[in-house]
């Protein structure tokens, strides 16, 4: 009879075990993330709405008080300059604090700059659609998290030259 506890007891202690098992192995992987460029945003981002996509290829600009957006740019015919060539807009509400933070501080012109360079990770929006508005779509990323592409600029103490011990002979 003691052998007989013994055996129920061994089982249901391996019980939450197996059940934790079981479960790992029925749960569903994270569902992977659309990458989109912003001109394809621009086209199929109604197909993705409530559905999280990232948008890579992009700068941040025009970061102020209410948000930004991700840039794509595209080469003018003069030498030297750049052309707008559209944009995805980002809710500063609802994006990630830190993200928002660095946009204000080095992304708040309309330029293409190298410590902008950034893909963007966040759930497509569209604000009309909700507000019952028919025909042509504005959608927007909210819930933003942007991912810096640039190397982070050196640092003043990195930049001032050590001078080198001199020789005694």
């Amino acid at each position: 009879m003691l052998a007989g506890l013994a055996m129920v007891a061994a089982g249901m202690a391996s019980t939450p075990a197996m059940a934790r098992e079981t479960k790992a192995r029925h749960a569903a992987p994270p569902a992977p993330v659309t990458e989109l460029d912003v001109a394809t945003f621009q086209t199929a981002a109604g197909q993705y709405v409530g559905k999280p996509v990232r948008v890579s290829g992009c700068y941040i600009t025009s970061a102020s008080s209410g948000g930004a957006d991700c840039a794509a740019f595209r080469i003018a015919d003069l030498p030297g300059k750049v052309d707008w060539n559209g944009s995805v807009p980002l809710d500063g509400p609802t994006m990630e604090e830190s993200s928002f933070r660095k946009a204000q501080q080095i992304c708040g012109d309309t330029g293409r700059h190298d410590q902008c360079r950034a893909e963007v990770t966040g759930d497509v929006y569209d604000p009309f659609g909700d507000m019952g508005v028919q025909g042509q779509r504005n959608f927007e990323l909210r819930n933003v998290r942007i991912h810096w592409l640039a190397e982070p600029a050196p640092q003043e103490s990195e930049k001032k030259h050590r001078h080198a011990p001199e020789h005694q002979s």
